[in-house]
């Protein structure tokens, strides 16, 4: 049984690392989106406290529900801004692109990614990223360039371009 006061109660229980509650309602939130079930997740976020709505969690699948209502304007924004507060989150670089690239934006989308710290520019992911946005943007020997880093650096990234229609075609170029 706790000896102390109330306020040393209230005081350790803040300083505890993420409440069980907290866990429990990001578990109830993703299992609803991969259900499909929108309207459910969002009641979930609604519930979350107010002090933990600006995790980068809790951002993350709010940015998602955003998407798949197709509300990709606010995701842009909303991914954008949670970049500034989380800026070693590669996610809400990535989130922010793909909902400019869904606004047919691609200058949008590029900037946003290479905006990203060069921490990930060394990544396979990023190169193939910015591989489709040149290749949107009609820049077809520098998505050639970066699709060749992409598989250099994650020779898995092959696979990928191979089934994507676009990538497939700088690939077939590139030979």
């Amino acid at each position: 049984m706790f000896a102390g006061n109330t306020m040393d109660l209230l005081s350790a229980i803040e300083h505890q690392p993420e409440p069980q509650a907290l866990q429990w309602g990001l578990k109830f939130i993703r299992g609803y989106l991969e259900l499909g079930m929108l309207s459910a997740a969002e009641r979930e976020l609604a519930r979350l406290s107010v002090k933990h709505r600006c995790y980068a969690d809790v951002i993350e699948l709010r940015i998602r529900v955003l998407f798949e209502r197709g509300r990709f304007e606010k995701a842009a924004w909303l991914a954008r801004s949670a970049a500034k507060v989380y800026p070693g989150v590669a996610e809400f670089y990535l989130y922010a692109a793909h909902a400019y690239e869904a606004l047919d934006r691609p200058d949008q989308a590029k900037a946003v990614w290479v905006s990203a710290p060069s921490l990930f520019h060394v990544s396979g992911i990023f190169h193939y990223t910015l591989a489709r946005f040149e290749a949107k943007l009609g820049n077809a020997s520098s998505a050639r360039a970066h699709i060749a880093l992409a598989i250099e650096l994650d020779p898995a990234i092959q696979k990928r371009a191979e089934n994507d229609p676009r990538m497939r075609a700088l690939l077939d170029k590139s030979n």
